[in-house]
């Protein structure tokens, strides 16, 4: 059976409560931002969560996106934020299936000291066709504070399906990359509250290949200091699945882009099922990519690249629940790769990869409960040894009454919100309504401790799908 979607209904659920967009604002007394995710310079990482799916002023599917603010303790899931398009200050206005909030992302796009959110919106309408948007939504000293929009005007079709930031041609400004159905646009900052930008650069096609683009994702790979950033998806030509490298340089990122195939079946769906992030997995000073890729049949698995001096190296290493030392066993519609996330969940120095598989059956009773493994990186970079999964059968995991179609694992993100040195484990369970935190320890994610949030819990009345697109 194919998974839903990942996009879920907490903002919509806050809506429906009453609570209005903008209505819990965040503390006064800002300082510098430190993270990319402080949206109100405290010093403290806050969640960012996107829901497409958000009825907004009437408008079913407009979207949504939702703040959990961080504090000395970690997140305060008391104090939310819910911003839509109808939202003071935001451009635009919420309609129905814009799908605001489809893919976030977080930076200090410009560098005023507060993090901001780039949210997409890709069937937003521009000049009478729905070819998309994304908006800036600008943090401050009392959280998010209005918003710009940003399209590309002609016949771009899908602008804004998915959204990478970072200074791509090191001029110390943040910079935008946005895929389409069949564009990779790159738009040079500064991006202001006016919503003025730099120029915007088509960087399709490449060498006569047709790029259909499934998702992008940024990071610095090389060690020159510059951002790069990966795009991955299927040539229309040939149906094989790539991976297109840009590195980052003074003119901007350098073309044509380093191509490298996936061990992925062409066909595969990795718009649907696939995450990737971007991490220093050895700690060789070369960022590393992870793509998990959960619609392969067979191949399920997380393929990763090694980061080198000049891109990726030719070799892809694949990881699948059949790799010695990771729990479980290799099994079609699984949906292991489903989502990825990277960070330091034991405090070892090494980031390690959170790897969402939200069709895992638990045993011969509990059909698709979903589980999420963590891949410890260390020397060797990646690999099965010490792998831990989570899921309900976790001791002092809050188990629920049936856990069968629960999908957890839909959505998992790693981060250090207590301020620890271990990053804890977010992941959605979106079918039975729940968002689970699990706290970082020496030996990874652990059940003791861990928080299992609802939406009835929150006072938000009783419905399901409680859980969210993670900014990563």
């Amino acid at each position: 059976m194919t998974p839903r979607i990942r996009p879920v209904l907490l903002a919509a659920a806050l809506l429906a409560a009453g609570l209005s967009p903008l209505a819990l604002t965040a503390p006064a007394g800002a300082a510098a931002a430190k993270y990319a995710d402080d949206f109100n310079g405290d010093g403290y990482r806050d969640l960012a969560l996107g829901d497409r799916t958000a009825t907004a002023g009437g408008k079913k599917e407009a979207g949504a996106v939702v703040v959990v603010w961080g504090t000395s303790k970690g997140l305060d899931f008391a104090r939310r934020t819910v911003v839509t398009q109808n939202s003071p200050g935001v451009e635009g206005a919420a309609e129905t299936k814009d799908f605001f909030g489809t893919k976030i992302t977080t930076a200090d796009v410009n560098k005023d000291g507060y993090a901001d959110v780039v949210a997409t919106a890709p069937n937003e309408g521009v000049d009478s066709s729905h070819r998309g948007t994304f908006t800036i939504l600008w943090g401050s000293r009392t959280g998010l504070s209005g918003g710009s929009a940003y399209a590309i005007p002609g016949g771009t079709d899908s602008f804004a399906k998915d959204v990478a930031v970072g200074d791509f041609n090191a001029d110390g400004r943040v910079d935008v990359v946005s895929v389409g159905e069949n564009y990779v646009w790159f738009l040079r900052g500064p991006f202001t509250r006016s919503g003025s930008r730099g120029k915007a650069t088509n960087l399709d096609p490449v060498d006569g290949e047709d790029i259909r683009p499934a998702l992008v994702v940024s990071g610095k790979v090389t060690k020159d200091g510059t951002a790069d950033f990966a795009v991955i998806g299927d040539d229309w030509n040939t149906d094989h699945n790539r991976v297109w490298f840009y590195r980052g340089g003074r003119s901007g990122p350098v073309a044509p882009p380093r191509k490298y195939n996936l061990p992925i079946p062409g066909g595969a769906d990795l718009s649907y099922a696939a995450g990737a992030t971007i991490a220093d997995f050895d700690k060789d000073g070369y960022g590393d990519l992870a793509v998990g890729a959960a619609r392969g049949g067979q191949g399920e698995a997380v393929h990763i690249l090694k980061g080198s001096s000049t891109g990726f190296g030719g070799s892809v290493k694949s990881i699948t629940q059949n790799t010695a030392g990771v729990p479980g066993v290799r099994e079609t519609g699984d949906d292991f790769g489903f989502d990825v996330s990277a960070g330091d969940t034991n405090g070892d120095g090494y980031p390690d990869l959170a790897v969402g598989a939200p069709s895992e059956t638990l045993g011969s009773e509990f059909w698709r409960a979903g589980a999420v493994t963590v891949l410890r990186g260390g020397k060797s970079g990646l690999t099965g040894t010490n792998a831990r999964q989570i899921d309900y059968t976790t001791a002092g995991f809050r188990r629920p009454a049936d856990e069968s179609d629960s999908w957890f694992g839909t959505s998992v993100l790693l981060r250090d919100y207590n301020r620890d040195g271990r990053a804890e484990l977010v992941a959605a369970a979106p079918d039975i309504g729940r968002l689970h935190l699990f706290p970082g320890t020496a030996s990874g994610p652990t059940g003791t401790g861990s928080t299992t949030l609802t939406v009835s819990g929150l006072g938000l009345g009783n419905r399901a799908f409680f859980g969210a697109a993670l900014a990563d």
